[in-house]
């Protein structure tokens, strides 16, 4: 029989694993260390799923750019000039009557 005491600068975790009856004891120094590494692991893994994200959305706007490029480029200038021109805001939309301004 093994006598477990907890130390003073640290905390005493139980593992148990599936399939495992005996359970593993893990003694951790610092708390602290622990959940500052697991959460520095949990952040460089959320980055790397951005960045990948970036990647794929900047490809996209490199194909709808080149897309755009040549529909514009083939496009007669009746097309063309129905247009909105890039950076104005669409004409607003009428939502019925507007009530009278006292």
């Amino acid at each position: 029989m093994i006598d477990i005491v907890q130390p003073r600068d640290g905390c005493l975790y139980e593992i148990r694993q599936k399939g495992h009856k005996d359970p593993c004891y893990v003694v951790v120094p610092n708390t602290k260390d622990l959940v500052k590494s697991h959460l520095m692991f949990a952040v460089r893994e959320e980055v790397e799923v951005l960045k990948e994200r970036i990647a794929e959305l900047m490809e996209r706007i490199n194909q709808l750019e080149v897309e755009n490029s040549y529909l514009r480029a083939h496009a007669s200038q009746d097309t063309l000039a129905q247009l909105p021109v890039v950076g104005s805001k669409p004409p607003p939309q009428a939502q019925g009557p507007q009530p009278p301004v006292s």
